[in-house]
């Protein structure tokens, strides 16, 4: 089943659930970048309309989204959203 599983297609399933349920889209806000030009991590949160759905780390930009949506996904099955 996808919810179980963490890959790099959590950002276009995040938003095909998003696009059946939802009037509004799918909108990544960076939150945080630390480290030196060689060794960046990101944190970017997902929001849904007004509301955050997840957040996510990694060592890009897209990495972090990805995890993100992950996240996200799982908050929306959680609330039997699928």
């Amino acid at each position: 089943m996808i919810w179980s599983i963490k890959n790099s297609f959590s950002k276009t399933i995040l938003q095909e659930i998003v696009q059946a349920h939802f009037p509004y889209g799918v909108v990544y806000h960076l939150i945080k970048e630390e480290g030196p030009d060689h060794n960046k991590s990101f944190t970017v949160a997902v929001h849904i309309g007004e509301e955050c759905y997840g957040e996510g780390t990694g060592r890009t930009k897209k990495a972090a989204e990805q995890e993100a949506a992950y996240h996200a996904i799982l908050k929306l099955h959680e609330k039997n959203i699928k």
